[in-house]
């Protein structure tokens, strides 16, 4: 796996620029060695890599949701105004969870399942 791709998806889906990157440069690599951690696969191929950067990159994202840099939702200034059509974190929380389960090949996923036995 390569930390030059996990890095640049992150930056491209964060939002951030190589100036900003060293600060969450410890958040992405605890990312990769999260899904590291949980891959079933000890020797993943091309494609499988790919997927497998792609899932470090979301799980970094979800931890950079966490960390509160994208509370703003709404700022007004004059005749500027911006705001934020939904929470990051909660986009990035729903976007892991589907690509987790996408990739549950690949990856154990946690969690609990509530059922019922008949």
């Amino acid at each position: 796996m390569s930390i030059e791709n996990v890095t640049d998806r992150f930056m491209a889906m964060a939002g951030i620029d190589s100036e900003e990157l060293p600060k969450w440069s410890a958040l992405i690599s605890y990312a990769c060695d999260f899904v590291q951690s949980r891959c079933v696969t000890d020797d993943p191929d091309r494609d499988q890599t790919r997927r497998l950067e792609m899932l470090c990159a979301v799980y970094a994202l979800k931890l950079f949701g966490m960390c509160g840099d994208n509370d703003l939702t709404q700022f007004v200034a004059g005749d500027v105004r911006l705001a934020l059509s939904a929470d990051r974190h909660k986009q990035a929380q729903r976007l892991w969870e589907e690509l987790a389960l996408q990739n549950a090949d690949l990856v154990r996923v946690g969690g609990f399942l509530f059922g019922r036995v008949i």
